[in-house]
Parts: C-alpha cells; sequence; structure tokens
C-alpha cells in the first residue's frame, strides 16, 4: 500500500477518536494491522496515546492487536491514568506497561527512531541516574496529576488534546491500583513523587495558589504513605523524598504534611539545615505536629526553641522522652541564656533540678547511701 495512504489511514483513526466514533475507531485499527510496519513509530505511538485520552479499551485492544509492538508506551499509562480512564489503565498494566520504562527499539520491523526524548518528552525513567536525586525533577508519573495545558509535548502528532480531567478521579485510581499492588516499587514511590511536588507547586507563589489541588494531592500522598507503612509498600527513598520537601521559603502546610507523616524526617533536617534552625516561626508551628525522636534530634528542637525564648512550645516538649536530658537541657539552658532568656532558662534549670530526671536509685544499698 502506498504510503499516502497509510497515512491517511492514520489521520482517520485520530479523527474517529476525536469524534468519539468507537466502532469506527475500531475499525480503523483494523484496516491498519495489515500495513502495520509502513506506520511511523511516532505515529503509532501517538495512536496509543490518543487511544488512551479519547477512546475506550475496546478501541486500545483493537490497536494492540493490530501493532505487534509499540516502541514507548508509558506515556500512554500516564494519559489514561491523568484521564482517569480505569479500564484502559488496567489494560495496559494487563500488558506489563511500566510507567517508568524508557524507548526500545522495534523487532517486528525496521525503522529509524527519533531521539528517545521525543517519547519520553524528556522526563526521567527508572533508567535515569538522577531518578529520586532531585524530587523536582519531572519524571513521566508527573505527568500523571497534571491537566491538558495545549502544551506542545503532550501529543506526538495531529491536534492537542482538548479533554477536562479531574485530579481527584485521577488520585482515587492510581492510589486504588497501587492498593492491588499493580505498581512496582519504584514507580510507587515516584507516584507519591510526583503528587507531592504537584502539591508544592500548587503553593508556592502567593498570588496564584491553588489549595484545593494541594490538599488533593496531599489527601492523595497521605493514603500511599498509609500503604508504605501499613503494608510495605514503597522503599526508603520516600524519606529523602520527604526530606527533600523542606526548603527555604516552602508552605508551611507542606511542612505540616511532613510533620504529621514523618516527623522524624522533620527532625532530621532541624539538625542538618541551618536556615530551618533560623526560622524560628515555622519550627514552633511545628511542635504540635512532631513526636519524639532521638536524643540528638530531640535536644535540637529543644535548643532551637529556648534560643528564641519560646515557652508554650518548650512547655509541649516537656513530657517528651529523651529530650530534656542532661545533656540537651544544659545545651539549651546555655543557647537560652546567651540570647537574654531568663524565663525558658530557669524552666530548663528548674526541668534539670527534677527529680523525675535525676538517676534513681536501682537497689536497697542505693538508698541507704
Amino acid at each position: 500500500m502506498a504510503q499516502d495512504l497509510t497515512d491517511q489511514l492514520v489521520e482517520q483513526m485520530r479523527e474517529a477518536l476525536g469524534r468519539g466514533d468507537e466502532g469506527a475507531a475500531i475499525d480503523a485499527a483494523r484496516t491498519l494491522a495489515p500495513v502495520y510496519a509502513d506506520v511511523s513509530p511516532t505515529d503509532a505511538v501517538d495512536l496509543l496515546e490518543r487511544s488512551c485520552v479519547l477512546g475506550t479499551e475496546h478501541v486500545v485492544e483493537a490497536l494492540c492487536e493490530a501493532f505487534p509492538e509499540f516502541v514507548y508506551e508509558s506515556w500512554a499509562l500516564a494519559l489514561a491514568l491523568r484521564c482517569a480512564n480505569e479500564p484502559v489503565a488496567r489494560l495496559l498494566l494487563g500488558r506489563g506497561v511500566d510507567l517508568l520504562d524508557g524507548v526500545h527499539q522495534p523487532t517486528t520491523f525496521r525503522a529509524l527512531l527519533p531521539h528517545e526524548g521525543t517519547f519520553t518528552r524528556f522526563g526521567l525513567t527508572r533508567h535515569s541516574p538522577t531518578l529520586f536525586l532531585n524530587p523536582m525533577d519531572p519524571t513521566v508519573s508527573t505527568e500523571v496529576f497534571e491537566p491538558f495545558r495545549g502544551r506542545a509535548n503532550e501529543h506526538l502528532a495531529g491536534g492537542a488534546y482538548a479533554v477536562p480531567t479531574d485530579l481527584a478521579a485521577t488520585c482515587d485510581l492510581v492510589a486504588r491500583l497501587a492498593g492491588e499492588g499493580l505498581f512496582d516499587q519504584v514507580v510507587f514511590d515516584d507516584l507519591l513523587r510526583a503528587a507531592l511536588v504537584r502539591a508544592w507547586h500548587a503553593l508556592r507563589h502567593e498570588h496564584e495558589r491553588d489549595e484545593e489541588v494541594a490538599e488533593t494531592c496531599l489527601a492523595f500522598a497521605s493514603r500511599m504513605l498509609g500503604m508504605y507503612h501499613m503494608r510495605g509498600q514503597g522503599e526508603q527513598s520516600l524519606h529523602r523524598i520527604l526530606g527533600s520537601l523542606i526548603v527555604p521559603k516552602v508552605h508551611p502546610r507542606i511542612v505540616e504534611f511532613v510533620c504529621d507523616e514523618a516527623p522524624d524526617v522533620f527532625l532530621e533536617r532541624l539538625c542538618e539545615l541551618n536556615w530551618l534552625q533560623r526560622d524560628v516561626d515555622l519550627v514552633a508551628r511545628m511542635v504540635p505536629h512532631l513526636s519524639p525522636s532521638t536524643p540528638e534530634r530531640n535536644g535540637r528542637l529543644l535548643q532551637v526553641l529556648a534560643a528564641d525564648g519560646r515557652m508554650a512550645q518548650l512547655e509541649l516538649l516537656a513530657g517528651w522522652p529523651d529530650t530534656l536530658t542532661p545533656e540537651n537541657t544544659d545545651a539549651a539552658m546555655q543557647a537560652a541564656s546567651a540570647a537574654g532568656h531568663a524565663e525558658a532558662a530557669a524552666w530548663l534549670l528548674a526541668h534539670r533540678a527534677s527529680p523525675v530526671h535525676a538517676t534513681e536509685p536501682d537497689d536497697l544499698s542505693d538508698l541507704l547511701l
């Protein structure tokens, strides 16, 4: 068949998808089956992605029957999840589609492929050495939680998508699929990362904040973290992801989320970051959301609060174990005194001398001494 006729068939399928005509789209896919090798890899992948946005699982099934392979399927899965197209997402996952996979060379036809970034839109994949190094770097998972913005990279060929999305429905679908174990640990972690970054960006600029988006993504992240803690899903990279969200000028709601879900992460960052130790307003605001950690981390929190005379927050730490140890109390008293906060220093001295923190006798001979 002449190439121009093949191109016409490809365009006919695009048009059928655009009209929402399932029958015509399926017929077009079947017509392409005998000439699939003449369809460029870019057009083939575009038809798959377009079917995941505009079509049904029956259309995607017909297309997969017509094309023995696609050089890239991850973005198609991301689009199915973005559109909360559950039947299509399940179909792709059932085919073994990996959300973070890379482009592979075709085995059933010969063709020169464009740069891999054409398909991945330069998002990181599981093979990228910098995956999770900077949580703000986009991956294909990032696209799951984005709306259609008419950007050139959203589609490979044909017209742009103009499809409304429902972030809450997307988050619910992804969480349910994750709960069924349909994503491996790396993808699980990356989906959580992507949602947290979307929330971070939604609150970043004062005059462009979208609290609804942020809360939807944070609720999803909390649901995913629940699976992590209860079922052992996810990897230790989650702690690194959460810690990396705490940066200068971050919105307090993001820090509050980290403190509620992983207080140890916040206290660890407090020990590491000088700017965070100086942002006492933020630290003090987080105390009600925290719980005790190691003596060293608890002591650093105690010292930061004492140095600024934050009596209300110091009172909250009074009942924390491994906090008002002699070493921690001495260091905090010194910080309070140096800053001229006599009340805090006196409060710490009183707790230093309290019998609660004294060494208790452990046998009768000690009592007799």
